[in-house]
């Protein structure tokens, strides 16, 4: 038995209606786009000399992390400080800990040898730490929020290879809680940056498989795209 065009119409757009409703109760997922200020923004980190408790160690290297002129690798009794940061005004002290991604101001590591002789660094200037350029076109609606602030930085040990490309850069929200398991999608970038008034870089999807096939890489690639950042430190 056929129903009346009308009741049809109106059922289609009860549907619609309410799949609207639906959408528009959640935030929208965020949207890569263009620097706010129309250009990715470069900053040299210098960070400021902190106040609190200092620590003891010494240096023996280039930053992994930051390869540049005033930036090394330290280490406090068994663990490894990566950035530390030399300033003209500290003769037998270092910063370490500061981060401009997180606010944290670090702590004065107290030289129990003289740093390294400077030399060269072991690679040509590349980013630290990123931030994406994250659009703020939000969906309306009660539980619309801007999308959290996305950075991203140079890892210094082991890191994942995807799609036979090795990811350096291990990416997280702020003020977002995150530990991955199993299965769960991640991303990174890779260091394939290009530096112009808009800096672009790849940013990669994957997941770690719980039981990959044997002779295979845990990491799945799910995606890849180009996306822009909104700040770069170096």
């Amino acid at each position: 038995m056929s129903r009346p065009l009308t009741t049809l119409l109106l059922g289609a757009f009860s549907v619609m209606t309410a799949a609207t409703v639906a959408i528009n109760a959640w935030p929208a997922e965020e949207v890569v786009a263009a620097p706010t200020g129309g250009s990715t923004e470069l900053i040299t980190f210098d960070p400021a000399v902190p106040k609190g408790p200092s620590r003891e160690g010494f240096c023996w290297g280039h930053s992994i992390a930051l390869p540049r002129a005033g930036a090394w690798r330290c280490m406090i009794d068994n663990s490894i400080e990566d950035p530390c940061f030399a300033r003209p005004d500290l003769f037998d002290a270092v910063i370490c800990g500061a981060n401009p991604a997180t606010s944290d101001t670090g702590f004065l590591l107290k030289l129990t040898r003289p740093l390294p002789t400077q030399g060269s660094s072991p690679r040509g200037a590349s980013p630290w730490i990123v931030e994406l350029a994250i659009g703020q076109g939000q969906a309306p609606g009660p539980y619309a929020m801007p999308p959290p602030k996305t950075f991203c930085s140079r890892m210094t040990g082991t890191m994942a290879v995807v799609d036979g490309q090795p990811v350096p850069f291990s990416c997280w929200q702020a003020h977002v809680e995150s530990r991955p398991k199993l299965g769960d999608t991640q991303f990174g970038l890779l260091d394939d940056f290009k530096p112009s008034r808009i800096w672009t870089v790849t940013e990669v999807t994957f997941a770690i498989e719980p039981k990959p096939a044997p002779n295979q890489p845990p990491f799945k690639l799910i995606s890849k795209t180009t996306v822009a950042l909104e700040k770069v430190w170096e």
